[in-house]
Parts: C-alpha cells; sequence; structure tokens
C-alpha cells in the first residue's frame, strides 16, 4: 500500500467518483487537488481538505493521477498528463488498495450489475458482510472500508475504470461477456476495448477464481494468471463447472435448483445466476444458502422491469439495454408478441444483433439518433413508426398495441442523446406509462 501522507495527487472531474477518491485520499493523509473541466464545479460532499479547481484539469505539481472514467485515454489532456511521468491510478485501484475485506469483481459487456447484486444476495444469504459499490451505485472508494476482513467487496467494473489501473487484484474475477459496445471510448479500437474487459483478470492472485462465461469465445479461452482457478459457467450443460440442463441449474452436470425458482426471467438471468453461485463458491459461502438468496432476488430496475399491464398489454422498461447485443438478449427472454421501442445516442457500432432479435416484434417505434439507422436495416419486415420523443414513442406505442402483446422499451443504444443516463431514461418512460389513462 502506498503511503499516502504528504504526497500530492491530483483527481481530474468533480463527480462522483472524483469526490469520493479526493476525500479517501485526504483521509489518507494525501494533499489533493481536485480539478474539473467545468469553470464553477459543484463537488457535494466534497472533503474540506480537499482542494477544488475549475476551469480545466490540472496536475498541479502532482505526483499520483486519479483520472475520471469519463475522460478518453486518447484525449490529448491524458496524453500529455502521461508524457509527464506522472503515476496513473484509477478510482478503483485505488479503493482496492485499502480495502481489508477480499474483492470480487464483476467484469464484462452485459449483465454486470445484476450478476453484482446477484452475488451480494447470495454472500448476504450465507451470512456474510457485503459492501457494493464500483460501476454500481456508489463508487468504490466510498464503499471499500465498509466491511472488514471476515466480509466481502463486491464491485462492478467498468472497461472505463480498469483500463487506467497499475495493478488491480480482486480474489474473484467473473466475466460475463465481451460485445461490441463503447469502442468509441477507445477511439473506435474494439480490441482495446476488449483488452480492457480482460484486464479484470491480469493480477488475480495465486488461489483466487476466475469465473468465465464458455459461450463467449474470448471470455471461455482468456488467459489467467499461475495458480488462478478457472471456473467456466454457461447456460448448457457443463461436465466441469456451472451450467444447465432439462431446466436446472447445474454444478458439474449435477442438479442444484430448477430454473423456473429464478424470480427473474430469461436465459440471460440463469447466466447470471451460475455466475453468482461459481463467485460464492469461490469465497466459500455454502450452495444451500446461495440458492435461497436466488430464489428472494428480485432483479434490477430498468432491466427488462415490469411496469404496468393495461388493457391485456403489458409494457417492460428495459433501458439498460444501452448495446444491440443486451437489448437483443432482453428481448429474446420475452415470449409472446412484442412491440418495441428503440432508439438512442450512436456510437457507431453494429446494430445487427438487435436486428436479429426482433423475432416475434410486429411493430417497432424509432426515436432517437439511432433511428434513421435502425429504420434502414430493418428494412419493410417490419412496421416502423418514427417519432420525435419517449411520450410520442409511448403514445403510438400504445395505439398499435394489441391484447396479449408486450411493449417493450428496448433501446439498444446509450441514452446520452437526451438523458443523463440509462437509469433517468428509465424512469421517464415508467412515468409516463404510469400516466396513461386506464
Amino acid at each position: 500500500m502506498i503511503a499516502w501522507s504528504g504526497r500530492r495527487v491530483a483527481v481530474w472531474g468533480a463527480a462522483r467518483s472524483g469526490i469520493a477518491a479526493a476525500n479517501l485520499l485526504a483521509d489518507l493523509g494525501a494533499s489533493v487537488v481536485l480539478s474539473d473541466s467545468r469553470d464553477a464545479p459543484e463537488a457535494p460532499g466534497l472533503d474540506p481538505r480537499v482542494e477544488l479547481r475549475g476551469g480545466g484539469n490540472t496536475l498541479a505539481g502532482a505526483e499520483v493521477l486519479v483520472p475520471s472514467p469519463g475522460l478518453r485515454p486518447g484525449l490529448p489532456v491524458m496524453r500529455e498528463a502521461l508524457a509527464s511521468g506522472v503515476r496513473l491510478m484509477g478510482e478503483v485501484e485505488l479503493a482496492a488498495s485499502v480495502a481489508a475485506a477480499p474483492i470480487v469483481a464483476i467484469g464484462g459487456t452485459d449483465g454486470k450489475s445484476t450478476t453484482t447484486e446477484m452475488i451480494a444476495a447470495c454472500l448476504r444469504a450465507a451470512g456474510r458482510g457485503v459492501a457494493v459499490g464500483g460501476n454500481i451505485g456508489e463508487p468504490l472508494s466510498a464503499r471499500a472500508r465498509d466491511v472488514g476482513p471476515d466480509g466481502v467487496v463486491v464491485a462492478e467494473i467498468s472497461a472505463f475504470q480498469i483500463w487506467s489501473c497499475r495493478r488491480f487484484a480482486p480474489r474473484v474475477a467473473v466475466l460475463t461477456n465481451v460485445a461490441e459496445d463503447h469502442a468509441d471510448y477507445f477511439d473506435g479500437d474494439f480490441e482495446r476495448y476488449a483488452g480492457a474487459k480482460l484486464r479484470l483478470l491480469r493480477d488475480i492472485p495465486p488461489g483466487g477464481a476466475a469465473i468465465l462465461r464458455a459461450e463467449d469465445p474470448r471470455v471461455g479461452c482468456a488467459p489467467v494468471p499461475a495458480g488462478v482457478r478457472r471456473v467456466p459457467y454457461a447456460i448448457h450443460p457443463v461436465q466441469r463447472g456451472f451450467g444447465v440442463r432439462r431446466g436446472q441449474l447445474t454444478l458439474d452436470d449435477r442438479p442444484l435448483m430448477p430454473t423456473a425458482d429464478l424470480p427473474v426471467p430469461g436465459r440471460h438471468n440463469q447466466a447470471n445466476a451460475l455466475a453468482a453461485l461459481a463467485a460464492g463458491r469461490a469465497m466459500g459461502a455454502p450452495i444451500g444458502a446461495m440458492l435461497a438468496g436466488l430464489r428472494g432476488f428480485r432483479g434490477l430496475p430498468h432491466r427488462m422491469e415490469p411496469v404496468r399491464t393495461r388493457r391485456g398489454v403489458r409494457w417492460f422498461n428495459d433501458s439498460k439495454g444501452t448495446n444491440p447485443h443486451a437489448a437483443g438478449t432482453g428481448l429474446r427472454s420475452l415470449e409472446g408478441t412484442k412491440v418495441v421501442i428503440a432508439g438512442g445516442y450512436e456510437k457507431g457500432i453494429s446494430l445487427a444483433p438487435f436486428v436479429a432479435a426482433l423475432d416475434g416484434v410486429r411493430h417497432v417505434v424509432l426515436t432517437g439518433q439511432t433511428a434513421e439507422r435502425l429504420r434502414g436495416l430493418i428494412g419493410s419486415r417490419i412496421p416502423i413508426t418514427m417519432v420525435g420523443d419517449m411520450a410520442a414513442a409511448i403514445d403510438e406505442a400504445a395505439r398499435v398495441a394489441r391484447p396479449g402483446d408486450a411493449v417493450v422499451l428496448s433501446p439498444a443504444a446509450s441514452s446520452f442523446d437526451v438523458y443523463r443516463g440509462f437509469d433517468e431514461r428509465g424512469d421517464v418512460f415508467r412515468a409516463l406509462v404510469n400516466a396513461l389513462p386506464d
């Protein structure tokens, strides 16, 4: 662990993770400058020992830089900082360096948040103290010291957070998949994005475990350090590891629990549950207790969330379907005919995985920056309506839906063309649907 007392540290970005990192560093005795590109940044909850500067990011003579995950590695300001010789440290690396409890880290393109919360539910059911943070809920710097050595820190880790880490060594790492998303953050280089995802495995210590989705070709054969156990999981029969056979979750092909006992639907959630069981078992949690935790798990907002049944039509909020692969997976988990509301922020990635998942969809309502591109890809195979905003999309979906249909907000895109995040988009959708007259 670095001796922080008296060290000068620059933290870039006065949002939640920057504030949490600055506060932690101040507690550790560092001299901290938190800077932001805004001229007059607000930093609620900032420790008064931290110097706050606006008008641009500055090193201010620091020997260590903790950058905002929102700052792309290819930005000139990042390249200049690295050329100066400053030591780069990711916010999650900082947090992990002071955690007393072992860390279970969850990465991948899809399913991270649900898997994270399932792991937490399994460990709590087994009687372990748990702190959850990272790319979900509070920043890891605000949660890493919440539990002692007998507890577990369960951390969702994004590619944005881990690329800047020199060393990040979870006891257990879960990698769900690697699909096309956020390559724009890495200047359009998908291999760099994929490499950042696989980076989660690099520093697992001997005796630790890598929980790997076997169906994903990059993940299933990903290299792990010497002395680290590889634990595969898949939604098909698995002889060694966690799998599914004849409607049962299995361990080493022995039945554990009927998939029908999971409160959250869909094969993707079966995969998430298998990863949670594998991670908890690697941390020594009893299988029976974890199964009870899974049976009580009710899912997360904005992830194929049931909103309302109106006039025989079910409405679902899947605003977290922020890329074509995740959105397509969500649609396939829902049986029956569907009306889909799609479109959002243009990341320039292939939309084909989403278009391929539109079987059973009888009308698509498109809005946002990706609407035109989606219309061109869907063509004449499904009726399409183009609209200007969410309110118009919901009105149109309500008009065309028939009893027995499901209306699904399935954007297949991020939300930043209109909203601050997928959660705000989902909240708007939910409120507008609930306001529809009976």
